[in-house]
């Protein structure tokens, strides 16, 4: 809105990638707002991707029962 217009390659390029962006965004969004997955609680590497692991899949199974009803 408040930026000059963007050069015709560049508006092309992002329209080409909005359906992607969206899914992407719209994902990392939902585990940062409804599962607060705004910081790591653990400390290591392990505890650590274990925690986003869990997450991951509790959102692939809120997806699951919105799917299937």
């Amino acid at each position: 809105k408040h930026h000059p217009e963007l050069p015709p390659r560049l508006k092309r390029y992002n329209r080409l990638i909005a359906r992607r962006r969206a899914a992407v965004e719209t994902t990392f969004a939902t585990l940062k707002r409804r599962m607060k997955l705004t910081t790591i609680r653990y400390v290591g590497l392990a505890k650590a991707a274990a925690q986003v692991t869990m997450a991951a899949i509790a959102f692939n199974m809120r997806r699951w029962a919105a799917i299937t009803g």
